[in-house]
C-alpha cells in the first residue's frame, strides 16, 4: 500500500517537474506600480488615489505620485484614478505573467467643478502604514491553507514556526518567540484564551479570516506591552455593501486522520430604506480521527471543532462629509481534543522506557474515538465597534471586547469513578480601545504628516476548580501611545512612544486552614520606537526599525505549580521573576523587478530577563503518573536571524520560489544555548502556471521541498543513573535528526453552469518520511504524522444578478 503511494507520488512529482517547461508566475503575486501626474504640469500628485474596481482595493500615491498595488492575480482590471481638483479617469490594464508590472503614468486634467466630489474608496488601516516588517497570508495562499490550524497555516511564511503538542495543537512562533510574547488580534480584539503556557493554540476559526497579517518584531507601541515577538492580525473580509444575498461554502477532506471539514457563510447587504445595513452568519464543523505516522497510528489523537459566528453592521454617510458606523460581532469556538495516550505513563520506569522506545507500546488501528484523557475548551468573543471617519478631523474608532474562555481537562477515569474534570479554569477578559488617526497634513515643502494616538485597557478574572495549576487572579492593565509619521520625497520616518501599567493580584487557598491569602504585583514602563524607509527606486526599498518593548511576568510564570495535563508536563513558577526588557533592531531590503522579487530581513532582539521553561534534572511522579518536569527560569538572551524570500521567473509560466529562515539564540547569563529554539529551515519549490482554457482558469501545479536542520545549538543533553534514578541535564532527550519533506499542489477555477468553483489538491510529506520535530512536546514519545493529501473545494454563492461578478472576484482576490 505504501509502496503504491510512493510510486504514485514520485510519478506525480516527475510529471509536475516535467511539465514545468515554459512560462511562469505565482497567480496572485504580481506587483503593479505606476505614477499619477497632473496633465498640465506633468508634476506628481501626492495623495491621489487609485482604485481597482473589480477587486475593491486601492492605494494612495506617495510624495512622488507613485502608487503600488500588490498580490494581484492575472486578469483584466479597471483602474480608477482620482485626486482633488482633477477629473477622475479610468484605465484598463491586463495583468500578464510578470512578477512586477508598471503601467504608463496616469495624467489627470484639472476640473474646478468637481472639487467636492472626491470619494475615498479605501480606508487604509494603521497597521498597513507601520514601517515594521510584515508578511501576509491572503487570497490563494490562504485558500491553500484551509483545513489547517492557525499555527500550521502561518508556517508557510518566512520567520514563522509553530510550537506543537502532537498533531492537534499548534501555536505560532515568530523569530523564536512565542506564548504571550505574541499578540493575536482577532477581528480587532486582543485574543485572550488563557495564554498561560506554550501549549494553548489560538482559538480562532481560520475560515473566518480573509487576511492574516504578521508583524514581525516588537510592535508594542501600537498594540500593547506584551508584543515583544510580534503581532498576528486576523481580519475577516469587509461586510458586504452591494445589496444582495451571497455566501461561500468550503469543504476540506484529508487522508491522514481522515479529516472532514465543512464551513458555510451567508451574508447580505440590505438595500432600499435600510441601505447601509448588512449582516453575516458563519459556521464550521471539523472532525479528525487518529493521526497516522508512517508506521503507526497515534492513539487518542482525535479532535473535534464546532464553531459559529454572527455579525451585523450599519454604516451611513454624514452630511458634514465622511462616514460613521457601528457593528456587533459574536463568535464561539468549541473544541474537544484527545490527548495522545502514548505520552501518559504511570511510573518512572515507564517514563524511561517510553522516551527510549522508538515507537509507542500501544499501536491500535484507525478510529474517530475520543476518550479520556482529553481537553474540552469553549471560547466566546463579543465585540462592539463604533467609528467616525471625518474628512476634516480624521478617524476615531472605539472597540469593546468581552471574552470568556472555559477549559476543562479530563484525565483517565479514577477508581472513584468521579467524572469531574481534573482541571477547570474560567477566564473572563474585557478590553477597550480608543484610537484616533489624524487626517494627513501636508507641509509647504510637499511633505506629509500622519499618525495616531490611542488608549487601551484590559481587565481579567480567572477562576479555577479542582486541582491546582495556577491560582485565581485579577489582572488590570492600561496603556497610552502616540505614533507620528512624516513622508517627504523618497523618505518616510516614523516615531512612537508608549506608557503601560499592569496590576496583578493572585489568590491562594491554604488547604488545611481554608484561609485565603493574596499577593499583589505592579509594574509600569515607558517604551519607544523609531523607523526609517528610503525608496531608492520604484523597485528597491530599504527599511530599518529600532524599538524597545517589555512584558510583565504572567501568572503562570510566577505561580504555576501542578500538572499541565494537555502539555504532558509538570510546571513550576518562580515568584522572583522580573519583567522582560527587549531592544529590537531589524533591517530589510525589498526588490521588485520584472523577473525577480527578493526580500531580505536581518533582525537582532536583545532581551534582559528572558523567561522560559527550563527542563528539570528528574521527571516528577504524582498520583496521575510520571511526567517531565519544568521550572520557569530567567536569563539574558539574544535572538538574531535572517529571513529571505526569493521569487525568480525562470521562463514564461515557471517560477522558482525560495524561503529561508535562520535563527541563532543564546543564553548570555549561563554562556550556553536555550531550549525550544526553532532550527534553521529552507523551503524551495517550482510553480508552473498554465494558460486559461475554456471553463478553466488560474490553473497551476507546484512541487516543493522543506529542509529542517537538526537543532545543534542546545544545552548539552546527558543522562546518568544515581540511586536507581536517571538524572537528566539539558533536556529529557536530545534533538531529533534533520529531515526533508516533499510536497506538491495543484489547483484551478472553473464553472458548473453559472456556479463558480475553486479546487486545490495538496500533498505533504509525500514520501511518507518518519521524523520528529524539535518543537513538538510529543517528540519524546512518537513520530510526526506521515503522508497527507487534502482536497479543498470552495463554492462562492450569489443570489441575484447584482452579486454574481462580486462573488467571483472575491474568490480570486
Amino acid at each position: 500500500m505504501q509502496n503504491g503511494w510512493l510510486k504514485r507520488g514520485i510519478a506525480v512529482g516527475l510529471c509536475l517537474w516535467a511539465s514545468a517547461a515554459i512560462h511562469a508566475q505565482t497567480p496572485c503575486s504580481t506587483v503593479l506600480t505606476g505614477q499619477i501626474l497632473a496633465q498640465t504640469t506633468r508634476q506628481p500628485l501626492p495623495g491621489a488615489t487609485v482604485y481597482v474596481r473589480e477587486l475593491s482595493i486601492g492605494a494612495v500615491a506617495d510624495t512622488t505620485g507613485t502608487f503600488r498595488l500588490s498580490t494581484l492575480c492575472r486578469g483584466k482590471y479597471t483602474l480608477v484614478y482620482q485626486s482633488i481638483g482633477y477629473k477622475p479617469i479610468e484605465q484598463i490594464v491586463t495583468i500578464q505573467t510578470d512578477l512586477a508590472q508598471i503601467v504608463s503614468p496616469a495624467q489627470l486634467r484639472p476640473d474646478s467643478q468637481t472639487l467636492q466630489e472626491i470619494t475615498v474608496t479605501e480606508h487604509r488601516s494603521e497597521a498597513k502604514q507601520l514601517l515594521q516588517t510584515q508578511a501576509e497570508l491572503s487570497g490563494h495562499a490562504l485558500d491553500a491553507s484551509r483545513g489547517l490550524s492557525l499555527g500550521e497555516s502561518l508556517k508557510t511564511l518566512p520567520g514563522l514556526y509553530s510550537v506543537q503538542t502532537g498533531p492537534s495543537i499548534s501555536k505560532p512562533v515568530i523569530h523564536g518567540l512565542y506564548s504571550n510574547r505574541i499578540l493575536t488580534l482577532n477581528n480587532g480584539v486582543r485574543q485572550e484564551d488563557q495564554q498561560w503556557g506554550s501549549e494553548h493554540a489560538p482559538m480562532i476559526d481560520p475560515f473566518l479570516a480573509s487576511r492574516i497579517t504578521v508583524i514581525k518584531g516588537a510592535a508594542s507601541i501600537r498594540y500593547g506591552s506584551d508584543a515583544i515577538g510580534g503581532v498576528i492580525l486576523v481580519e475577516p473580509k469587509p461586510m458586504p455593501t452591494t445589496p444582495g444575498l451571497g455566501g461561500e461554502i468550503n469543504v476540506v477532506g484529508g487522508t491522514n486522520g481522515r479529516q472532514g471539514t465543512a464551513s458555510a457563510l451567508l451574508e447580505q447587504a440590505v438595500g432600499g430604506n435600510l441601505t447601509g445595513l448588512s449582516w453575516r452568519v458563519q459556521s464550521t464543523l471539523k472532525r479528525v480521527g487518529y493521526a497516522r505516522t508512517p508506521n503507526y497510528f497515534l492513539e487518542n489523537s482525535s479532535y473535534h471543532e464546532t464553531n459559529f459566528s454572527g455579525a451585523v453592521a450599519y454604516t451611513r454617510s454624514l452630511r458634514t462629509g465622511g462616514t460613521a458606523g457601528i457593528d456587533l460581532f459574536y463568535s464561539q469556538f468549541n473544541t474537544k481534543v484527545g490527548l495522545f495516550t502514548g505520552a501518559q505513563v504511570g511510573s518512572l520506569s515507564d517514563f524511561y522506557a517510553a522516551i527510549a522506545r522508538p515507537e509507542p507500546l500501544r499501536q491500535p488501528g484507525f478510529s474517530y474515538a475520543l476518550d479520556r484523557p482529553y481537553q474540552h475548551v469553549q471560547h466566546g468573543l463579543l465585540r462592539l465597534r463604533a467609528f467616525l471617519r471625518s474628512d476634516r478631523l480624521g478617524n476615531l474608532t472605539f472597540t469593546y471586547g468581552r471574552q470568556q474562555n472555559v477549559r476543562r481537562e479530563y484525565d483517565f477515569l479514577s477508581f472513584s469513578r468521579v467524572t469531574d474534570p481534573e482541571l477547570y479554569l474560567k477566564l473572563v477578559t474585557q478590553t477597550a480601545d480608543l484610537i484616533w488617526e489624524q487626517k494627513p497634513v501636508k507641509t509647504a515643502n510637499g511633505g506629509q504628516f500622519s499618525g495616531s494616538v490611542g488608549a487601551n485597557g484590559i481587565t481579567q478574572g480567572n477562576v479555577r476548580k479542582f486541582l491546582f495549576l495556577i491560582p485565581n487572579y485579577r489582572n488590570y492593565g492600561a496603556g497610552l501611545f502616540a505614533l507620528q509619521r512624516y513622508a517627504y520625497n523618497n523618505w518616510t520616518v516614523e516615531g512612537g512612544i508608549r506608557y503601560d501599567y499592569r496590576w496583578l493580584r493572585a489568590f491562594f487557598l491554604d488547604e488545611i486552614t481554608n484561609a485565603v491569602t493574596n499577593t499583589t504585583r505592579q509594574w509600569q514602563n515607558l517604551t519607544g520606537s523609531f523607523g526609517v524607509t528610503y525608496q531608492l527606486s520604484p523597485q528597491l526599498t530599504i527599511t530599518g526599525n529600532l524599538g524597545t518593548a517589555w512584558r510583565a511576568p504572567n501568572v503562570n510564570d510566577l505561580y504555576s505549580n501542578g500538572l499541565h495535563q494537555s502539555a504532558v508536563a509538570y510546571e513550576r513558577g518562580n515568584p522572583n521573576l522580573q519583567p522582560e526588557q527587549a531592544r529590537n533592531l531589524n533591517l530589510s531590503v525589498e526588490y521588485t523587478g520584472k523577473r525577480l522579487y527578493a526580500d531580505l530581513t536581518l533582525y537582532n532582539n536583545w532581551i534582559n530577563n528572558y523567561i522560559y521553561l527550563k527542563p528539570d534534572s528528574v521527571p516528577i511522579v504524582r498520583q496521575r503518573g510520571a511526567f517531565p518536569s519544568f521550572t520557569y527560569n530567567q536569563v539574558r538572551a539574544t535572538f538574531r536571524g535572517i529571513d529571505a524570500t526569493l521569487r525568480y521567473k525562470l521562463a514564461e509560466g515557471l517560477t522558482l520560489v525560495s524561503k529561508t529562515s535562520l535563527l541563532f539564540a543564546y543564553d548570555h547569563t549561563n554562556r550556553d544555548y536555550l531550549v525550544y529554539i526553532p532550527p534553521n529551515r529552507t523551503d524551495n519549490g517550482l510553480r508552473y502556471t498554465l494558460p486559461d482554457r475554456g471553463r478553466f482558469s488560474g490553473m497551476y501545479v507546484s512541487v516543493s521541498s522543506q529542509y529542517v536542520s537538526r537543532q545543534n545549538r542546545v544545552p548539552t543533553v546527558t543522562q546518568r543513573e544515581e540511586g536507581g534514578r536517571i538524572i537528566f541535564t539539558g533536556d529529557f532527550a536530545p534533538p531529533p535528526p534533520a529531515y526533508t519533506l516533499f510536497g506538491a499542489e495543484l489547483g484551478f477555477r472553473s464553472r458548473i453552469g453559472r456556479q463558480p468553483i475553486s479546487l486545490i489538491l495538496t500533498g505533504t510529506n509525500l514520501l511518507n518520511r518518519a521524523y520528529r520535530d524539535y518543537l513538538d512536546r510529543f517528540r519524546y514519545f512518537a513520530d510526526e504524522p506521515g503522508r497527507n493529501v487534502m482536497l479543498k473545494l470552495k463554492l462562492p454563492l450569489s443570489f441575484g444578478q447584482n452579486r454574481t461578478e462580486l462573488v467571483w472576484n472575491d474568490s480570486e482576490s
